[in-house]
């Protein structure tokens, strides 16, 4: 179970189901209302295409706040490492929050960092590069797939676990951007992730801060722009 809490909110229901005693919460019945999506901004036609060069560009444990500590990467190919993501109603819903070449395969160069921190607290942040063909596509296809995924259930082992996505008011990012959160809630318990979607040149990029309680948004904004400015170089 605690090592689910280390995975995105999309495998994080085993979290949610262990963590009770810890936390609580509630959610409101009805779903919220989203925005417009954001419009991608013209790609600047030069793809990163070394997912090396982009795994540097992404943040470090120093560049976080508090005692967060970097999480050895995933061995996905070992099924005994990780546990299998929560069964979720719609089945197309289990991909929020999977790195963005998951969801819109067809990248230049993909990277993704994992950090854990105190009270279960998480910070996963990804990033793939497209050709300028691909990048809007990309862009409209992640902001579609939270609106699709206002409302779903999951199961996980037999634990029920309701999910809910909101929209989230962040300052400008990057070229183009925009936010959410994702709630996985089981037995009045709840994990709630706090996700910003940025364009950057011909980058997307996704930062993601997870914890049994509300997460504050300020904490999100700043992430995001750190990480506006280290992939700007």
């Amino acid at each position: 179970m605690m090592r689910a809490a280390l995975l995105r909110v999309s495998a994080a229901a085993s979290a949610c189901a262990a963590l009770t005693g810890v936390a609580a919460c509630g959610s409101d019945d009805a779903p919220a209302a989203f925005p417009p999506a954001a419009t991608a901004a013209p790609g600047s036609g030069t793809p990163v295409r070394d997912s090396a060069k982009l795994s540097a560009a992404l943040l470090a444990a120093p560049d976080l706040p508090g005692a967060f500590a970097a999480v050895p990467p995933r061995d996905d190919t070992d099924d005994t490492a990780v546990p299998p993501a929560a069964l979720t109603d719609p089945a197309d819903c289990a991909r929020l929050l999977t790195p963005i070449a998951t969801q819109w395969p067809g990248s230049a160069a993909s990277a993704s960092v994992q950090f854990a921190g105190p009270s279960f607290a998480t910070i996963d942040i990804d990033a793939a590069s497209y050709l300028d063909t691909a990048l809007a596509q990309a862009f409209d296809a992640l902001q579609a797939q939270v609106r699709r995924c206002a409302t779903y259930t999951g199961d996980d082992a037999g634990v029920h676990i309701d999910y809910r996505t909101a929209p989230l008011a962040q300052p400008p990012a990057g070229d183009a951007s925009s936010a959410f959160t994702l709630t996985a809630t089981s037995d009045g318990l709840t994990l709630t992730s706090a996700t910003s979607l940025v364009q950057v040149g011909n980058t997307l990029v996704q930062v993601v801060v997870t914890a049994p309680e509300e997460v504050d948004p300020g904490v999100l904004t700043d992430l995001t722009a750190a990480q506006v400015r280290k992939l700007r170089g």
